[in-house]
């Protein structure tokens, strides 16, 4: 039984079909003349689109990565049979592993448990308690002293950012933000050129914080 520690990283984007479950976008109450409504429900419809692959409810897995001390995997996700490939292939290599990941615990987890019984795949039973370590080690709660929603600093509390500031090199130029449209470019290579360079951060940073070393010692995630 390997309890080494497994680092994982996601990439997503939205639905095709993400329509079928958003409510209708209305325009503000108080607007009345027709031109304005109309400019009002386009920037919603705009500004709800860009947060569809953020929502694990409308959106999918489209890359997934992860790294272990013996083999490390880097994976386009074109579609839902390569997500319940991905999906079940990741549970199984990381059971018993303690996780390590960057916001892994207020989102990439969550996202793939999410997307997991929507797939009708098995999956653990995480414990995702803000304090709580048991089989998941979350660099940014780490890093922000738990308190990443209200650490509002000077400096950007990003994986990038982090990195820099320990003096780990970043020379990926691709941000989540990015992969939506890359996706829809098909431009699965740069998709997955960025999953392994967060991955690869990720690996770095957790060895300068001396977390990847301290798993060895810790219980068995799940």
């Amino acid at each position: 039984m390997d309890t080494s520690p497994i680092v994982i990283d996601i990439e997503t984007a939205g639905l095709d079909n993400a329509s079928d479950w958003l409510e209708p976008v209305t325009p503000d109450s108080r607007l009345k003349d027709p031109d304005k409504i109309a400019a009002d429900i386009l920037a919603k419809t705009v500004a709800r689109l860009d947060k569809l692959g953020l929502d694990w409810n409308v959106g999918r897995i489209v890359a997934m990565g992860w790294w272990t001390e013996d083999a490390s995997e880097y994976r386009p996700i074109r579609n839902e049979a390569e997500e319940h490939e991905a999906l079940l292939n990741f549970w199984h290599v990381a059971r018993h592993r303690t996780i390590v990941g960057f916001n892994c615990r207020a989102f990439d987890l969550k996202f793939m448990i999410q997307r997991s019984r929507l797939l009708r795949v098995p999956h653990p039973d995480l414990d995702l308690g803000k304090y709580s370590r048991r089989g998941i080690e979350d660099l940014y709660s780490l890093l922000t002293f738990n308190e990443g929603t209200y650490d509002q600093g000077a400096m950007r509390r990003s994986l990038k950012a982090f990195a820099k500031r320990f003096g780990i090199p970043v020379n990926d130029t691709i941000n989540g933000k990015d992969i939506p449209a890359l996706v829809a470019a098909g431009d699965w290579e740069a998709i997955v050129s960025h999953v392994q360079a967060d991955v690869e951060t990720t690996v770095e940073l957790a060895r300068r914080l001396g977390v990847i070393q301290r798993q060895h010692a810790m219980v068995s995630g799940f």
